[in-house]
Order: C-alpha cells, then structure tokens, then sequence
C-alpha cells in the first residue's frame, strides 16, 4: 500500500488516494479502505517513517504540512524534536514546521512499526491549536518558552532595517551546552527538557527585555544583546553574563546538573554589518570554542574564516591520502633504563602531501576526527605497525596510539583481533596508548571494550598521563600495564621542585600498583641520569632516537636482523575504508 495524493475539484483540498497492486484480491481491498477512511477522519496527524523520512501521511498531517507528499520529507526539517526521543509511544512536546515557514506547537508520539520486512516507525501528532492558527511568527519553543529560530531572524532583522536607530549595534551569541547528550541518556528525556526550560527562565531573568533570545533546537541557543554604538565595551559584559548563565549547577526534579557550554560571539556593525554573515560568524567562533573547549567565550576573527577554508581543502586531501598511500610511519625507541636495549618502538603517523611536503599528525588529526575519516585512517596505521613490528626480532613490541574518537566510533577489540590475524603478530607485543579523553563518553561500555582487548594479551598504556584531572580515578577503575609520564614534567624537573616531586610521586603510584612507568620526551643527559635513579623503567626521547623508519634504527642495541625489515608498506584494503 501506498499512501499518495489524487487532486480533488478544483477550490478542494487534495486529499490522501490508495494505490493498490492490480493482484490485490477483493479481501484485501475490503480490510485497507476502512483503514484508510479512518486515518484520514482522526484528528491526529499520522505518519509512516522509514529512515527518517515520512513515507506516508494522511490527511490532517498534510493540509498541516501544505505539501502533497510526492516526494519523502526528512523528519529533521518538518518536527526535529523527535528525532531525539525514544520511539516509546509516549507523549512529548515539539514544533511542526511547516512548509510555508510558519511552525505549530504539538504534542508526538512515536512508536515501532515493521512493514515490508523494514523496519519502520509509526507517527502521531496531536495539534494543541487549530491548524488554521498557524501564524506568520512561530509560537515560542515549547522546551524553554524562547521564541523560535524564524522569529528570532525576523526581530533581528528588523532591528537592523530599523531607520529610527541612527547605527543599531550589539552582541550576536550562539551558545551550545556541552555534552547535552550525555545529560539526555542519562538522566531521560523529560529531566532534560525540564532542564532546557530552567535555562530558559535562567536566560529571562538575567536579560533585559530588549534582548531577543531564541533556543535554536536541540541544545543551542541564540542570543542578541544590543548595546549604544559609542560604548562596544558593553559587549564584554553581555558575554560575561552569558558565561555565568551557562556555567552553573541547576536543581532539576531533585538532581542538581552541572553545565558548561561553548560560546561563539561576533560584535555588530564591528564584525560585519549584515546580519547573514554575522550569524555564520558567530556559528565559526561557537565551532573554534568547541575545539578549544573553552571555558570563556570566543569572539569571531577574521583567521577563523581562512581556517575553515584550510580545513576544508586538508579534509579533501585527506580523502585522496587514504585512496593514495600518502600516509607512512616512523618509529621512536624505548629504551630498558635496566639493559640499555631497545623494548618497544611507537608507530607515529606522518603524511606526504603532494605539495606541502611531511605533514605532522597534530595539524591533520584534528581534521580527520571531525570529518570521521579517523577510524580508517586508525585502522591503516594499526595495521601498519603490526605488519612492520612482525618482522621485528621477538623481544620488542609495537605500541600504537589510538584516537578517543577512533575508540568511540570502532569496535576496536574486532579491529584489534583482525589486525592480529592478518598480520600473526603475537597479542603480547601489541601495545595501545590511550589518553584519558577516551573517558569522557560511555565511560561503562569504553572500560568493557579496554578489557576485552586486555583479555588478549595487549597491553592498555595510559599516555599524557599527570595532566588530565581525573587520571588517579581512571587507575583505580581499569588496571593500566603502563603510565606514561607527560613530557612537561620530563622537561621541568630540573628546574621546577615541583615538577619533579610529581615525577616522583608518579614513580611511587606506578610502582605501588604495579605498573610500568614510562618517561617520555627525554632530551637531555641530565634528564636521563636524574630517571636512572627513580624506579622510572624505561624512556623515549630525543636523546635516545628521533622518530625514523624502521630501517634507520637498526643500530640501536636490539634492533638487528636489518634483513628481516618490510621493504613495501602494507597496503589499505577496501574492508578498511568502509
């Protein structure tokens, strides 16, 4: 069955038609028409979704929509809330847009639905106001009681094209809570909507009527602040109080939620003159805060524009790198302090741009992150290093680096146990190097999947270790074969008491738990001799070997069999780049 329009007498509304297969028997037709008279009598707006798409709609949905459903319509466009709750067939708020820009507060429910073998999702919404009351303005957001992102454009513009202000200026902010979706899952949908709203009356309280203020959809929101031309200073003090609005703990039905949130801001006329452009300015200093995860806000600068231009072009070049075999490796020793022989070496990725030469991983890593080219690219290099240190004499292990992102994204224990069998590595001589970022989200499920890889045989080392704020708790929740001591600490500890207390203290923690500790970013002879009489077990610096191919390093004490060494670089498979 399929749910299309037929076009009724001409000053008729069109109205929902059934197409049937010529095969369909008299029963058949006999049991869907009722259905169908029925779906289009309800006063409930019904839908199918597959996808995220509305395949099929009766009546009242769409005299709403104003659209003849010839084509599927994305759900993100036409009721964004419900693409963020659970299809539970429970009642929640949302907008409706409209295709005629107007929007219509609902109430939506969502529930399973398996037709044609597909799985898909049945719809109902519940209009609150005749659907004839839709409005040129949208009512205010339901979550938080702000006006809509349509109305918030209107008022700004208006307040732009205003002729009675002799030069209209002010402080356009876009501001996204950080890990709103972490507060989602865990506290459920309606505490978080409950917190949206107590932002929402937050926001009231602090501004002054004159501020417009929009929640933008899921956790963004808009805020226009207008101060005199002559005093742009007061820009400073409407972000001031927009971080103290968003930084804060807030009572929600019994559980008080701690919330930080990324502020991008860009100063009108001072940035630009042109509203467009100052709403994708202040979108690029949001972006920047994020990647920053400032604590402050971030005013737009004009860097910021050549820096999404350069991202753009690196993300297409990555894509080309990865179907090119750009990438390569090099290899840092680790040296024994005990036996002064190398025990491991670390994979470090490198890029060979065609044009702008050897690109360092720091400069492309964040790139390849956002655009989720990290876990094919992580995967490559996993497997990289394995095929290599296979070839290695078997005293020395590989240690790889792995992205938070790239865990967050893979299933790394299939990755791992894949990159294992393809290249007969022995599970005891892989090493992956995490950084506690890697706990930041689905801390339970991270930990799980680290013990499972543990389970093989690969050693877990904690790297950067000393510099986050929650290391000493992440070694009481997963038992590290390694820590790796940050570099600054190495590069300090001559000359900062302090420093090298830490290094001590982490030497004695290391020891204490049964771990290995790893002393990395060691330069000079000083450092080294200094580590020597620690229980510090091994290093890697400068001063022990710079990153090299594998071949460059036979010198080393323990590198040898040269004859043994991979001439070609493994190549990526196709398994990889999907």
């Amino acid at each position: 069955m399929r749910i299309s329009q037929r076009t009724g007498q001409e000053g008729e509304r069109p109205c929902a038609d059934i197409c049937l297969s010529k095969t369909a028997s008299r029963e058949n037709i006999a049991t869907l028409f009722p259905i169908h008279h029925l779906a289009d009598a309800s006063s409930e707006g019904l839908a199918i979704l597959y996808q995220d798409r509305i395949i099929e709609a009766n009546r009242p949905l769409l005299s709403c929509l104003g659209t003849d459903l010839q084509n599927s319509l994305l759900l993100e466009n036409l009721l964004p809330a419900a693409l963020k709750v659970a299809p539970d067939n429970q009642y929640h708020s949302g907008q409706l847009m409209t295709l005629q820009d107007g929007a219509v507060p609902v109430q939506f429910r969502l529930a399973p639905l398996r037709r044609n073998d597909k799985d898909c999702l049945a719809l109902a919404v519940t209009f609150l106001t005749p659907i004839s009351a839709a409005t040129a303005f949208p009512p205010p957001e339901s979550a938080t009681n702000l006006c809509s992102k349509q109305e918030f454009e209107k008022q700004l513009e208006g307040f732009f094209n205003n002729n009675t202000v002799p030069q209209p200026a002010g402080i356009l902010l876009h501001v996204n809570i950080n890990r709103f979706r972490t507060i989602n899952e865990r506290y459920g949908t309606r505490i978080a909507n409950d917190l949206l709203s107590a932002i929402g009356q937050r926001l009231q309280t602090f501004l002054t009527e004159d501020c417009i203020v929009s929640r933008f959809g899921g956790d963004e929101f808009g805020i226009f602040c207008p101060f005199p031309y002559e005093h742009p200073a007061q820009a400073t003090r409407w972000a001031q109080i927009m971080r103290d609005v968003f930084h804060t703990t807030l009572p929600v039905d019994g559980h008080r939620i701690h919330i930080t949130a990324s502020i991008g801001c860009c100063l009108l006329p001072f940035d630009t003159y042109r509203f467009e452009t100052a709403c994708h300015y202040a979108e690029l200093a949001l972006s920047e805060a994020r990647r920053l995860q400032s604590p402050d806000w971030i005013s737009f600068n004009p860097v910021m524009q050549a820096d999404v231009q350069h991202r753009c072009e690196m993300e297409h070049d990555l894509h080309r790198a990865l179907e090119s075999n750009e990438f390569f490796l090099e290899f840092q020793p680790l040296i024994c302090l005990k036996t002064n022989r190398v025990e491991c070496v670390e994979a470090l990725l490198r890029w060979q741009h065609p044009v702008r030469g050897v690109i360092a991983p720091n400069e492309f890593i964040p790139v390849a992150e956002d655009c989720n080219l990290i876990v094919p690219i992580g995967r490559w290099v996993l497997l990289e290093a394995c095929a290599q240190a296979s070839r290695l004499p078997p005293h020395i292990r590989i240690a790889v680096n792995i992205s938070a992102v790239q865990f967050a994204h893979d299933d790394m224990y299939a990755a791992v146990i894949q990159t294992l069998f393809q290249t007969g590595l022995a599970a005891e001589r892989l090493e992956l190097e995490l950084t506690e970022s890697i706990f930041l989200d689905a801390v339970q499920r991270n930990l799980e999947t680290m013990g499972k890889i543990r389970a093989l045989g690969v050693k877990i080392v904690m790297d950067d270790f000393g510099i986050g704020f929650s290391s000493l708790n992440y070694l009481r929740s997963f038992p590290f074969d390694r820590i790796k001591i940050d570099r600054s600490f190495i590069r300090d500890m001559l000359n900062d008491p302090q420093a090298q207390s830490i290094v001590s203290a982490i030497m004695t923690l290391g020891h204490a738990m049964s771990m290995e500790v790893i002393a990395e970013g060691v330069e000079t002879a000083a450092q080294l001799d200094m580590l020597r009489h620690t229980s510090c077990t091994t290093a890697q610096g400068f001063l022990m070997g710079r990153p090299a191919p594998l071949a460059d390093l036979s010198a080393c004490p323990g590198m040898t069999d040269t004859t043994a060494l991979p001439r070609q670089s493994a190549r990526i498979s196709r398994d990889h780049l999907s």
